[in-house]
């Protein structure tokens, strides 16, 4: 794997500014190696389901009714088998979206707050804590991110269903089809082939889509991972339908919620940033109201006060936002006057509470999945 170290140096060379665009293209990399996982997981179900049914084909290729029964229990408990592995997938992906929209706070106060604090036992007047010698952690963000998978997961859309519901209907429609795939192939005579190919199809999975996810997130250079994002997400042959698309329907859809509320909670936190953008994403399809988003606001350039949108605006919207910083000087002065006692800054008093450590701490093994995710070439090493 790569060193963290060399990982942090990588991340070194992403200008401050430049931290929320760095955040949306690590999770851009996180959708694509989840869009490679689900269809990976969809053709393993379907090579076990057409080993099942070739097998209880017989000598002439068609299954009675005998047969099929068997074919149906042991097809299901594979089903079962393959949805559970999908969904410990597709809640680790959920927990790294939010710990990248972390990485983001991390390296800002490493920047911006830890040179300025006061030397090693002096008190400081605005945080009312003893500056004591820097301790590293990485779990700073724990409870935050508890409270932020509570919440994505409660979160109730238009049509008032929650995650879970959203899960388990996948999982039942699933099943239920299945049965009828089997039984229609009884009632109509078909050749075991020709019902274990109506299966995969059902499925929707793109026997292209694992490699192409590979050669996306593997087979670029460092530059090219840092630079454009355009047509990460392109290609019909990924796109999927059927049971495919629905799980990538709802894993993009809940991947860019939590990524959202957790960087909506992470900009609120900072005092150095002043307002939010609204990007449009490289692979936005056609006007909608993203469009009216990303062209409102402070001169038509969709520059809004914190917390005015909340993503995702629609089923696998990619818009995401940037933040827009405080003046550096402005900062340097504003935390001075803080750090003496001079200046009352209550946005750095709530910061300060609200981390939950000293503020001399060291935040950056925080801002590790956001390096891995830009950076790594192992990723698929890194979720195991």
């Amino acid at each position: 794997l790569m060193k963290r170290e060399e990982l942090f140096n990588l991340l070194d060379k992403v200008p401050t500014a430049r931290l929320q665009a760095a955040a949306w293209k690590a999770t851009l990399r996180l959708h694509v190696w989840m869009t490679g996982r689900t269809h990976e997981l969809m053709l393993e179900f379907g090579t076990r389901a057409r080993g099942l049914i070739l097998k209880a084909g017989g000598a002439d290729g068609v299954i009675d009714a005998t047969g099929m029964y068997g074919v149906q229990s042991e097809m299901l408990r594979t089903w079962g088998d393959i949805w559970s592995q999908w969904q410990a997938d597709f809640q680790q992906a959920r927990r790294e979206a939010a710990k990248i929209a972390f990485g983001v706070q991390a390296v800002g106060h490493a920047r911006l707050v830890a040179p300025l604090l006061v030397s090693e036992g002096q008190r400081s007047a605005g945080s009312g804590q003893l500056l004591a010698e820097s301790k590293l952690t990485d779990g700073v963000y724990d409870p935050q991110l508890r409270i932020l998978l509570n919440v994505a997961e409660q979160y109730v859309y238009g049509d008032g269903v929650t995650l879970d519901a959203r899960i388990w209907k996948i999982d039942r429609e699933t099943r239920e089809d299945l049965n009828l795939v089997l039984m229609n192939g009884i009632v109509n005579k078909k050749s075991a082939w020709d019902l274990a190919k109506e299966v995969e199809q059902f499925l929707g999975a793109g026997q292209d889509c694992p490699r192409w996810t590979s050669t996306r997130l593997y087979g670029r250079t460092k530059s090219e991972i840092a630079g454009d994002a355009t047509g990460l997400l392109r290609g019909d042959e990924c796109d999927g339908s059927g049971v495919s698309y629905k799980a990538l329907r709802l894993a993009r859809t809940e991947i860019q919620k939590i990524h959202a509320l957790a960087t909506d909670r992470m900009m609120r936190q900072q005092p150095w940033v002043e307002q939010e953008k609204i990007n449009l994403s490289a692979a936005h399809p056609e006007p909608d109201e993203c469009d009216d988003a990303a062209k409102g606001g402070e001169k038509g350039e969709g520059i809004y006060p914190l917390g005015t949108h909340e993503l995702p605006f629609h089923p696998n919207c990619l818009c995401y936002k940037t933040a827009v910083l405080m003046d550096r000087e402005q900062f340097v002065s504003q935390m001075r006057g803080w750090l003496d006692g001079s200046e009352p800054w209550s946005a750095m008093d709530t910061y300060a509470s609200e981390l939950g450590v000293p503020l001399d701490t060291d935040l950056m093994p925080a801002a590790i999945n956001l390096a891995v995710w830009m950076f790594s070439n192992e990723l698929e090493e890194w979720m195991k």
